[in-house]
């Protein structure tokens, strides 16, 4: 409840990554006690992923409608540009694997909810879903202060700034306290496309998990069997899917399952905190930090370029 409470205060702050600072403070200060391991491997595990799976009642494919093609067309590019060109650069600045395509995913689709449905998917390991967390809400913090004067700077049209707002920020309470700040009809713009980029969660999330599942050496007929096996949960994630676009729900009801899968996140990346010491993000080492700055500025000026050159 308190990282709700500080969300409220300052939404620019996800609860998701208040609740990871709280889970790592905890577990580092006052210690995590042996006998709450099992309820902190049910949250990881069970709490989480069922929090990822209700994001699906927020992804509207109405949305596109209200961009039309050209502007679909340019988020596509922009989300899988961003994708690929961030783990490719990770990679050859010496990252993880694992670590490149959390942060990959982080920044080009929606921040902490996507490292945590990515991490969940791949069971990856907790303390580097910690630092990509903490790393991409760093970066859409920076965006907060530093678009709104950009846009101003440049005389970018509402529309303009509202797509590179949604295009650039990750986080939704980000991309609202951007274009809060920059004003007008800012706002509108900003929350369609930063929802576009939402709905591309759910293709890269089966190909993340099937690319996990893949092994050398295994026969034709294995890969496939690995291809269509879907983790439950995105299943369910894709069937909820399915139903907010097919299946008249009210926007109350939505709302109130949006709220319950932020909290049920939370409380997941509060407990796989508890599971992080300081001394093993330590050891992960700046160079991801530095890396994460330099994506942040290239990624957003390369965006910028892209939706002034198709004229929105």
């Amino acid at each position: 409840m308190f990282a709700f409470l500080v969300n409220r205060r300052f939404y620019y702050l996800s609860p998701l990554f208040v609740s990871l600072v709280l889970g790592l403070m905890v577990t580092n200060v006052l210690g995590w006690p042996y006998q709450a391991k099992g309820a902190s491997n049910f949250s990881t595990k069970k709490l989480l992923r069922t929090g990822v799976a209700l994001l699906g009642l927020q992804i509207s494919l109405h949305t596109f409608a209200k961009i039309g093609v050209k502007g679909f067309a340019t988020l596509l590019v922009i989300v899988v540009a961003t994708y690929v060109g961030v783990k490719w650069f990770a990679r050859k600045s010496g990252l993880s694997s694992e670590l490149s395509i959390l942060i990959a995913g982080g920044f080009a689709i929606c921040g902490a909810s996507a490292i945590a449905a990515i991490g969940s998917a791949r069971k990856s390991d907790t303390t580097e879903v910690s630092y990509a967390v903490g790393l991409v809400t760093l970066c859409g913090t920076l965006s907060i202060f530093v678009i709104p004067p950009l846009a101003h700077l440049l005389v970018l049209t509402h529309a303009t700034s509202g797509a590179w707002i949604g295009a650039a920020v990750h986080d939704v309470g980000q991309v609202i306290a951007t274009a809060s700040l920059v004003g007008g009809d800012t706002m509108g713009y900003a929350i369609v496309s930063k929802l576009t980029r939402v709905v591309l969660l759910a293709p890269l999330l089966l190909i993340l998990s099937a690319d996990k599942e893949k092994k050398v050496g295994v026969t034709i007929k294995s890969r496939l069997v690995r291809a269509v096996k879907i983790p439950p949960f995105i299943a369910f994630f894709l069937l909820l899917v399915a139903a907010a676009n097919f299946v008249h729900i009210s926007s109350q009801n939505i709302g109130n399952f949006t709220n319950i899968s932020k909290f049920l996140m939370s409380m997941g990346l509060f407990s796989m905190a508890t599971s992080v010491k300081f001394s093993s993000l330590k050891s992960i080492g700046s160079k991801p930090l530095l890396f994460g700055l330099l994506a942040w500025v290239l990624c957003g000026g390369l965006d910028l370029i892209l939706i002034r050159g198709v004229g929105i």
